[in-house]
């Protein structure tokens, strides 16, 4: 096979090339003084001395694919034959140690990225150069482009293992070339400032302004890629890792378990408060540990984009296929190796095990049409479930009471937080605000107090009725732009503004009212009562739901259809006492919320759910045996600690965890069965019928965080297993001999 190879680079690099392989490698140059007229003369050069079907093979300098992968290619050609060109993905590194985790975005766009080999016949020739484009010629005298016949396309050759590694962004030089060449300004100092990050998944436009798009940069373990090029730090060579050394890095890249699906669809359909507790919660994940754990589903890059957190680009929802949507995300979790799933909307896969997130039982509470597909697909969700959370005390009532068989105390309370952007605004900022509107007087606050449930009449019958309602204005946000006709008839002598606001201009807003007037008959939280509070705004609300818990004590309350007390109410918010006293309470009732507090609670149940197959009892035991030791010596060991548990009266209440981290689990399953059966027939003791055992495999740090506070002591062995004890971080947990177990351990618990 004979390689014709055009590189623009050095003399001397080409001139060695060719001494070392003078039967594989042509060059091509013009008489020394003349140039080529342009590049697409300089690769048409060498067709005309290719006399056979061959294929061509575009490999920049910067470009690298191993033999095997080569080998791969040209295999698939040849068993392909219909076949013309072949396009790839690639692994583009912007370091050393950081790649693109990202695609259909910079430097990954399918349509025509990246093209690079094509089945040559003699007679076709470069139509250009830059895209490149091979064309053959026609019978009628024309041309046609070879890629667009039948090409290999990106999943095809990914399929064969055919993704090469794209150094273009890995050393000073390189960035200092593209401030020149491509004048991308302050390339290396941009470059730079990538390097000395540290929270990854990044995205690339925060670093380099030539990018505009969503192309995130990951490490290049997280992405399991082993760079086939490594710098030696001394020399600042870059040699090729032979084969067997990178099977044997990759052997080493472990994947993070557990791992956890987060379907981010809400965002796809909204942006109101479910939108801002998941914006919140990955926030606050994105610097803590828990992000390595989960994997964020963006639907169609509608997901806010955060740093620290990893993403998979999916299809967009659909209620009209909701059936495919379950399979697709079973495979996506079959492919992640996930072992749970939690949707911030009600999407559900088929098998995997997953969370259900209540944010309020609206249509189930109030009456509205169950059979309307975004609620069919929600109860779909309940019923999949392995775990609940809930945003309030009252909604997790509210589950429990219409789903009888999901119990009140197997549902976890976690309450929404509160921004730091609401807090008190200045008094320049709140006259700025106004002036801005042209508001004039002071204001009453409505947040998406409508129609319906929202109840909106109550305080628009009131304000009608107060004697001073001309001093006041009007604002309405959250309800569109169209106050409703019997809305309308009740503020005659009062202008009603309807913005749009920004959250800065909320927080000034709430600053700046009278009141935020909340008459709600139900709410799954009620962020805007927590909002009003933290910004120093004084609350009139009704007493419905979940609005006690947020407000506390902070608040007027009014019954939700009582208009002569909305009426007094807004009458009483404007003595300077009460207000006051309302405003001191408000602050001091917002502290006790937070995104953070939030964010721990949920991710604290996630990992839970993932430690359900142990089937943690009220006493909870656990041994690291030493699987290297004789089976004879194991065996007795086990047998006798068995034995002790699984005869004491509370062993109907009692788990043994078995960890099994350094044994093949099918191994470490027979073995234990063997031994559950000696004891039966020897013993004519049933294991079965009440003592717990369970094996436990190799659980991450996190994993035994969550375990430790539920096991409550470990079985100390003759011969144990001490890198499995270190793993575990067993510091502060109680360690008992068998001989002691019975009496003490028991006796403590």
């Amino acid at each position: 096979m004979k390689f014709i190879r055009m590189v623009l680079a050095t003399t001397e690099y080409l001139d060695a090339l060719e001494r070392l392989y003078p039967d594989n490698i042509t060059i091509y140059r013009k008489p020394e003084g003349l140039f080529w007229d342009d590049k697409k003369e300089m690769v048409n050069e060498p067709l005309a001395n290719i006399q056979k079907e061959c294929l061509l093979w575009q490999a920049d300098v910067d470009e690298l694919w191993t033999l095997e992968q080569l080998c791969i290619a040209s295999e698939m050609f040849i068993n392909s034959p219909e076949k013309t060109a072949a396009f790839y993905w690639c692994w583009y590194f912007f370091e050393e140690k950081l790649i693109i985790s990202t695609r259909n975005c910079y430097a990954q766009n399918p349509q025509q990225e990246w093209l690079r080999t094509w089945r040559f016949k003699p007679g076709a020739f470069w139509a250009a150069h830059d895209p490149p484009i091979l064309v053959e010629p026609l019978s009628n005298g024309g041309h046609r482009n070879i890629t667009d016949i039948n090409s290999f396309l990106h999943d095809e050759t990914e399929k064969k293992g055919l993704v090469f590694q794209h150094f273009a962004y890995v050393t000073p030089e390189q960035l200092k070339f593209k401030e020149q060449y491509y004048g991308y300004s302050n390339a290396v100092s941009q470059w730079q400032d990538l390097q000395s990050n540290s929270k990854f998944p990044a995205l690339l436009r925060d670093y380099f302004g030539w990018v505009r798009d969503e192309t995130r940069v990951d490490t290049v373990e997280s992405c399991g890629v082993v760079p086939i090029a490594q710098r030696e730090i001394i020399s600042n060579h870059w040699p090729l890792l032979q084969p067997n050394e990178v099977q044997r890095k990759l052997a080493h890249i472990q994947q993070q378990t557990p791992m956890i699906i987060v379907d981010a669809v809400f965002f796809q359909l909204y942006q109101t408060g479910i939108a801002r507790v998941w914006r919140s919660m990955l926030a606050q994940w994105a610097n803590t540990d828990f992000a390595n754990h989960i994997l964020v589903l963006d639907r169609a890059n509608t997901a806010p984009k955060i740093n620290g957190i990893r993403y998979r680009t999916i299809p967009l929802y659909d209620y009209n296929n909701t059936e495919a949507d379950k399979q697709m995300l079973e495979q996506i979790c079959n492919e992640e190796q996930a072992e749970l799933f939690i949707s911030t909307y009600y999407t559900t896969p088929i098998d995997t095990p997953s969370v259900f997130m209540a944010y309020d039982m609206i249509p189930e509470v109030l009456g509205g049409k169950l059979n309307d597909p975004m609620w069919r697909e929600k109860h779909n969700g309940i019923k999949h479930a392995s775990s609940y959370i809930s945003i309030s005390e009252n909604t997790a009532k509210d589950l429990s009471k219409c789903f009888s068989d999901i119990p009140l105390e197997s549902i976890t309370v976690a309450h929404c937080g509160i921004d730091s952007l609401f807090s008190l605004a200045s008094e320049d900022e709140v006259k700025a605000f106004k002036y801005k509107y042209g508001i004039n007087k002071p204001y009453f606050l409505l947040v998406g107090t409508g129609t319906g449930y929202k109840n909106g009449i109550l305080f628009f019958q009131a304000f009608s009725q107060i004697a001073s309602s001309y001093g006041f204005d009007i604002i309405c946000t959250g309800i569109g732009g169209v106050l409703v006709p019997e809305l309308r008839a009740y503020t005659s002598g009062s202008a009603v503004y309807l913005l749009q606001l920004s959250d800065k201009e909320l927080a000034i807003a709430y600053s700046g009212a009278v009141a935020l007037v909340y008459p709600s008959k139900y709410e799954g939280f009620g962020m805007p009562l927590l909002e009003a509070m933290a910004c120093g705004c004084p609350v009139i609300t009704c007493p419905n739901a979940s609005i006690p818990e947020v407000t506390g004590e902070a608040a007027i309350y009014v019954n939700d259809s009582d208009v002569e007390a909305m009426a007094n109410a807004l009458c009483e918010i404007q003595k300077p006492s009460v207000r006051q006293s309302l405003i001191t309470a408000g602050l001091a009732q917002a502290k006790k919320f937070s995104w953070k507090n939030m964010a721990e609670t949920v991710s604290k149940v996630l990992i839970d759910v993932t430690l359900l197959s142990l089937n943690i009892k009220e006493t909870n035991f656990i041994i690291f045996p030493d699987w290297s030791q004789p089976e004879n010596h194991l065996s007795l060991e086990l047998a006798e600690i068995i034995k002790a548990l699984a005869s004491h009266p509370e062993s109907s209440n009692t788990t043994l965890l078995i960890s099994i981290s350094s044994i093949d689990a099918e191994e470490a399953a027979m073995f234990l069965s063997s031994i559950t059966m000696n004891l039966l027939l020897e013993e004519d003791l049933d294991i079965t019928e009440d003592l717990e055992l369970v094996p436990v495999g190799n659980l991450a740090p996190i994993q035994w965080k969550a375990l430790l506070p539920r096991i409550h002591a470990r079985i100390s062995l003759p011969n144990e297993d001490k890198q499995a004890l270190t793993q575990a971080q067993f510091v502060n947990l109680k360690s008992y001999e068998l001989h002691r177990l019975i009496n003490q351990a028991y006796t403590a618990i």
